[in-house]
């Protein structure tokens, strides 16, 4: 996989997991990843809300988008010090079996009801 150039991670912002994991990976600046929320209401086309929401989305710096624990790795490949997680999930016998836990577990992940001093009512 092409490792150059930053990618675009499109999370849920609304997940106190996913704001703490994307706020360590973005400490490493702009030149290896950008955040995008995808709760915003300017997602590309090409990025399903519903599905960003149930899998994480990384746009590649090719333009293509990849989700799960492709995504990750997409990420893990560009981070220093971060290259050897991503060397050792990148094998399908590893990759596979880990997106498809993580695919059953990110819909159960925690998510906040209010958001910049708005709370909705369900």
């Amino acid at each position: 996989m092409n490792t150059l150039g930053p990618v675009i991670a499109y999370y849920d912002a609304l997940c106190p997991m996913c704001r703490r994991e994307m706020a360590h990976y973005s400490k490493f600046g702009d030149d290896y990843i950008r955040l995008e929320d995808c709760n915003a209401p300017d997602l590309p086309d090409d990025v399903d809300r519903d599905q960003a929401l149930a899998a994480m989305h990384v746009r590649l710096p090719s333009g293509e988008v990849v989700t799960g624990v492709a995504a990750f790795i997409a990420i893990w490949e560009r981070l220093p010090g971060w290259k050897y997680l991503a060397m050792l999930t990148r094998p399908a016998i590893i990759r596979i079996p880990l997106d498809f836990i993580y695919r059953k577990l990110a819909p159960l992940r925690p998510r906040d009801n209010c958001r910049d001093g708005v709370c909705r009512v369900d």
